[in-house]
């Protein structure tokens, strides 16, 4: 009999007369769901046994230079994770397989023979290690399996060394089959094995790492080397100091202390423009989920001089070198035909970043469930829209259906510039945060009714030139602004709104100030960007405290900052709170656009009170 279980935790049917192949499954809850052989080649929803793919680095094994100290290049640093050997290593090894067992066979003749293999579409993906005492060998397809280890049964680990990444090439699922040739009788039988899909984090999870560029003077200069081993440390920039202690200072004021980590970029800030993160999660023992965490790269091409060896934006490159580790994998998916295109990368690359990607938590609707969340990026079909083998990625996983959402509108073109979601308290336990340029505009006018329109619009903070409230309400660039802003942000939320079923009370509005982005000779115009911080590009802590910059904005006649005021009092309806985080100098001021808290932060997830997504 073959008996088949996730990760180390087995599960066996019981035996029954001839013939004698059948094969375990379980109810994913750790009880036996014994059954006959009928409908054990066939996964559901219901039933069917699950893996994680062996991507992960349990022994730090993995270089992060060459052999004589040179620099890898991007696809050799990425290739590398216990699965990329042909061996087990050991016990932190095999939680990460499927295990399989051949149970003794009665009545085997000594001529017998057996084979087991997996279907030809996994075979690129999936191999196979016979256990001997303490030890595994890997089994090839023509391997024989001879009468005396029939009689003796045999135990296999199954091993996954990707995830799907083109589900027209290879779906996610592993078909194993075992036949077995016994004097003239041939019987065989199958098991479907599913890979854990990757699922992006949404930010209900609690923030286990809240992750920031490093300043040169934290990270060690051996942990810098998977970016440029030559590289200076960078240097501390204005307001980094005042952006960290507020960071930590709002960590802490949501229970989470301690979460604050560095990461080498290379003097690049932008954060969550380097990876996404997501997970991979299996049944585990005790009915735990095994649970993997997985850095997804981010697939922005180099627009300066980008090669064949190193294509990609340099920052990302630490997701293998310093981040990747036991129950921690990276991985990374780009199109090589935009190497080397400089001029498109320019305009175009931005759409390409992780911080165009935002995964809506778990909600239900007339139209579906989605246990997981779903997956919500910025594209218009056209020019404007990542990387189509990262789209291709995430389409194949198959649970979070990307839904593409028009951002072409956007100077950077994320759609974390005017869309992100906090924890609240309704049927959902969560709301949309959206910008309001018209809810902006609104506030400005109210300040001039009440006389207060001679004021800066920026205060507590030096600006050159001093804009007054009445001029941002007669500024051409910010009248265009906030009207290219409003319609691509209503046409965005029908989107939106429709797909995951929103209500109006289930969406926070927060003030927005747009400016239209006015560059002589530039290809792409009618973009805009946000002129005063963009509140809602924060980071949700997951235990109902938004961290989000400071608006620096005019005030009311109590001299409170009116767009905190009404963000507040927006977060408060639902049950949720702000952290202020200066970040002016640091993110908002920086470049053209500049950028805010979600954008100079990433995070990595607690999954642990996450529902398994098998299970919903």
């Amino acid at each position: 009999m073959l008996a088949l279980a996730a990760g180390a935790v087995a599960w066996e049917a019981t035996a029954r007369p001839a013939p004698a192949l059948l094969l375990a499954d379980t109810n994913r809850d750790g009880r036996v769901n014994a059954a006959d052989s009928a409908g054990r080649s066939e996964w559901t929803t219901d039933r069917g046994a699950i893996m994680v793919p062996n991507l992960d680095d349990d022994f730090e094994a993995c270089p992060t230079v060459g052999a004589e100290g040179e620099r890898l290049g991007d696809d050799a640093l990425a290739a590398c994770s216990d699965g990329a050997d042909e061996v087990v290593n050991g016990a932190a090894d095999l939680l990460d397989m499927a295990s399989l067992r051949i149970r003794p066979m009665r009545g085997v003749g000594d001529s017998a023979s057996a084979s087991i293999s997996v279907d030809d579409a996994s075979a690129a993906t999936a191999r196979l290690f016979v256990r001997d005492g303490d030890d595994y060998s890997l089994l090839g397809p023509n391997d024989p399996i001879t009468a005396d280890h029939l009689r003796g049964g045999i135990d296999l680990a199954l091993e996954a060394t990707d995830f799907t990444r083109d589900s027209e090439g290879w779906d996610g699922f592993i078909d194993v089959t075992l036949t077995v040739r016994n004097g003239g009788t041939v019987e065989s039988d199958q098991v479907r094995v599913r890979v854990a899909p990757l699922l992006l984090s949404h930010e209900l999870a609690p923030i286990d790492q809240l992750i920031v560029a490093d300043n040169g003077t934290e990270v060690e200069a051996a942990e810098r080397d998977g970016y440029d081993p030559d590289a200076e440390a960078p240097p501390v920039h204005d307001g980094e100091e005042a952006f960290r202690q507020d960071l930590v200072a709002g960590l802490v004021s949501a229970g989470l202390d301690e979460r604050l980590t560095m990461y080498p970029t290379g003097d690049d800030r932008w954060m969550r423009d380097q990876f996404i993160t997501g997970y991979a999660a299996m049944p585990g023992r005790g009915g735990v989920p095994h649970t993997m965490t997985v850095l997804l790269r981010s697939a922005v091409v180099d627009p300066e001089g980008s090669t064949a060896e190193f294509p990609l934006r340099d920052a990302g490159r630490p997701v293998f070198s310093l981040l990747r580790g036991a129950d921690t994998a990276a991985v990374q998916t780009y199109s090589p035909d935009r190497v080397g295109q400089d001029e498109y990368n320019a305009l175009w690359g931005s759409f390409s970043s992780t911080g165009n990607v935002i995964v809506a938590p778990p909600y239900a609707t007339g139209e579906g469930t989605w246990p997981a969340g779903r997956i919500l990026y910025g594209s218009d079909g056209g020019d404007a829209a990542p990387d189509p083998s990262f789209v291709e990625l995430l389409e194949a996983q198959g649970d979070q259906e990307p839904l593409a959402v028009d951002t072409s509108w956007l100077g950077v073109g994320h759609i974390d510039e005017f869309l992100s979601f906090t924890t609240a308290d309704n049927d959902r336990g969560w709301a949309a945060v959206v910008a309001d340029p018209e809810l902006g505009t609104e506030l400005l006018e109210g300040l001039v009714d009440e006389g207060l329109g001679g004021q800066t619009l920026v205060q507590g903070l030096e600006m050159d030139p001093a804009m007054t409230v009445e001029e941002a309400l007669a500024s051409p660039e910010l009248l265009e602004g906030n009207r290219i802003a409003t319609e691509g942000i209503d046409a965005a939320l029908a989107v939106v709104t429709e797909a995951l079923g929103l209500g109006e009370e289930e969406i926070v509005r927060v003030p927005a100030v747009f400016t239209e982005l006015v560059v002589d000779g530039y290809p792409r115009q009618g973009i805009v960007a946000n002129h005063l911080p963009a509140i809602v590009n924060g980071v949700e802590t997951g235990t109902g405290t938004f961290l989000a910059i400071k608006p620096h904005g005019p005030l009311d006649a109590a001299g409170q900052d009116v767009l905190a005021n009404t963000a507040e009092t927006a977060f408060s309806a639902v049950g949720s709170r702000i952290a202020w985080v200066e970040a002016w100098d640091y993110g908002h001021a920086v470049g053209t656009v500049g950028g805010e808290v979600h954008c100079l932060t990433n995070t990595t997830r607690d999954q642990s009170a996450t529902q398994a997504w098998w299970r919903a």
